[in-house]
C-alpha cells in the first residue's frame, strides 16, 4: 500500500477548506494523514475565525495537522513570482530579459520549497494526494509543487459552491466516462460551470481531467444532522417568543462599493427592527469583510450579534435568512430555511445574469430565494414571511438545481474510483 498522505494547500479564505472538508473527512476515515498547509496569514486567520471549521480540524485524534507557511516575505515572493510568471507567458521578451525572468522564478521556487515543512516532502514520491484551489493552476507554485510531488494525484477544487452557469436550460456536453489513469483532476459542480470558467489555457490542459461531482457539502451524508437540527428548531416556532434571523453579509470590493454596503446594512437593520417585534439578528460577515458598518451599529441595535459560526450551523437555528447575494443561499435552501436575497443586480451588475434589459442573479434563476432589490421590496418580503409563520414557499426550484444536488450525493463514489485506480485504497 502506498503512503496515505493528503496535503491541502490553502491560500485565499476559509471557503476553500469549506468546499473540500467533506472529502477530507472521508479520507480521514480511510486512515489518510491530513496535512493542511496555510500559504498566507489571511487564510489562516479566516479559518480560525470560522468556529465550525477550526473546531473540526482541531479535534483531538482526528489525524489532521495544520502547518503555517505564511509570512510577509513568502507572501511577497508569491505575489511577485505570480506577476512575473504571467508576464513571462503573455509577452514576447528579448532573450536577455527571458533569462532574467527565468533566474528570478528559480529563486522564488527555491524560497517556496525551502519554506515547506520537511516532513511533508519526505514522501513526495509515494502517491500523496494534493488538494489545491483551482485558480492555483495559473500560479507558478503549482508547477513547483508538481515537480516535488511528481508521482502524486492532484485535485483542484472551487473556492465556493457558486453556480457559474447563466443558461440553465441548455444541455452541456459531458464525457461518458472519466479517465481514471490521469494524475490531475479538476473538480467542479456541473459541466455548465466549466463552460463558464474555461480559460482555454490552464483549465483546458489535456492532462487535466474534468470531473463534475456537484458540491460535497450538499450531499445528504454531510447535511443530515444540520437538516434535522433545522427541522426541530423551526417546528418549535409556536413555543418561542423570539424570532431568530440570519444575515449573510458581503464586504466592500469589486461587487459592491462602500455606499452600497452602507445602504444594505442600514436598511436591513431598520426593516427587521420595525417589522419583527422580538428578534435576534445574527450577522455572518464575509471572510474578506473588514471594517464593516455592522461593527459600528451594534450599540444602536442590541439585538444584532456578529457570529463566527459556519453558515450551516447558524442557519439551522434561525427562522429565516437575508443574503446580500451569496452562495450561502444554497446552504440555507438545503436546510429548508426561507431566504430573502436583498441585492440589486442592476446597480451592481458584475457577474450577474442579463435578462432582457436588466439583470438578475443566479440564485433567483434557480428559484431558491425571495428577491428584493430595494427597501420597499425587502419590507414586502419580510412581511410575507411573518404572515406565513416563516414557512418556505412551495414553488419547486429549477431542475438545474435538482441535478446539481443529485451529483452532490454521488461525489464519494467518484473519488473512490479515482483512489482505487491508483491503488490508494482497496476494493
Amino acid at each position: 500500500m502506498k503512503n496515505k498522505q493528503v496535503v491541502t494547500f490553502l491560500s485565499g479564505s476559509a471557503g476553500e477548506l469549506d468546499w473540500i472538508l467533506p472529502i477530507l473527512d472521508y479520507l480521514s476515515k480511510l486512515q489518510f494523514e491530513i496535512k493542511i498547509v496555510y500559504l498566507s496569514r489571511h487564510v489562516q486567520q479566516s479559518v480560525n475565525h470560522n468556529r465550525t471549521l477550526s473546531d473540526y480540524i482541531n479535534q483531538p485524534n482526528n489525524g489532521i495537522e495544520t502547518i503555517s507557511c505564511g509570512g510577509y516575505f513568502t507572501e511577497l515572493i508569491e505575489k511577485y513570482g505570480y506577476l512575473m510568471h504571467r508576464i513571462n507567458i503573455k509577452l514576447n521578451k528579448p532573450k536577455l530579459l527571458s533569462i532574467l525572468f527565468y533566474i528570478v522564478e528559480k529563486a522564488c521556487r527555491r524560497v517556496f520549497i525551502i519554506n515547506l515543512p520537511k516532513h511533508i516532502l519526505q514522501n513526495e514520491h509515494d502517491g500523496t494526494l494534493i488538494f489545491s484551489e483551482s485558480p492555483s493552476l495559473r500560479r507558478p507554485r503549482d508547477q513547483w509543487i508538481k515537480q516535488k510531488f511528481n508521482r502524486s494525484i492532484f485535485f483542484y477544487h472551487p473556492h465556493s459552491p457558486h453556480v457559474y452557469a447563466t443558461e440553465l436550460d441548455r444541455k452541456y456536453p459531458e464525457p461518458d466516462s472519466i479517465d481514471l489513469n490521469k494524475k490531475y483532476f479538476l473538480l467542479l459542480g456541473h459541466p455548465a460551470d466549466y463552460f463558464s470558467v474555461n480559460d482555454e489555457s490552464e483549465l483546458a490542459a489535456p492532462d487535466l481531467e474534468k470531473v463534475f461531482i456537484g458540491h460535497p457539502k450538499y450531499s445528504n451524508r454531510w447535511l443530515h444532522n444540520y437538516q434535522e437540527a433545522a427541522r426541530l428548531f423551526r417546528s418549535s416556532f409556536a413555543e418561542r417568543t423570539q424570532t431568530n434571523i440570519l444575515v449573510i453579509s458581503r464586504g466592500i470590493g469589486s461587487y459592491i462599493d462602500e455606499k452600497s454596503q452602507k445602504d444594505l446594512i442600514e436598511t436591513t437593520a431598520n426593516v427587521i427592527h420595525n417589522q419583527v417585534p422580538n428578534y435576534k439578528l445574527f450577522v455572518k460577515k464575509h471572510p474578506r469583510e473588514f471594517n464593516s458598518l455592522w461593527d459600528n451599529i451594534l450599540d444602536d441595535y442590541p439585538s444584532i450579534r456578529i457570529v463566527k459560526d459556519h453558515i450551516l450551523d447558524i442557519a439551522s437555528k434561525v427562522d429565516f435568512v437575508i443574503t446580500f447575494w451569496s452562495s450561502g443561499a444554497m446552504d440555507c435552501f438545503n436546510l429548508g430555511v426561507p431566504t430573502i436575497e436583498y441585492y440589486d443586480p442592476n446597480k451592481n451588475p458584475k457577474q450577474q445574469i442579463p435578462e432582457g434589459d436588466s439583470y438578475t442573479t443566479i440564485y433567483r434563476k434557480l428559484g431558491i430565494v425571495l428577491p428584493a432589490n430595494n427597501e420597499e421590496e425587502l419590507e414586502l418580503a419580510v412581511s410575507s414571511l411573518v404572515s406565513e409563520d416563516y414557512k418556505m414557499p412551495s414553488d419547486a426550484p429549477h431542475s438545474f438545481y435538482s441535478e446539481l444536488i443529485t451529483r452532490s450525493n454521488q461525489w464519494d463514489k467518484t473519488i473512490e474510483k479515482i483512489l482505487m485506480s491508483h491503488n490508494l485504497i482497496n476494493n
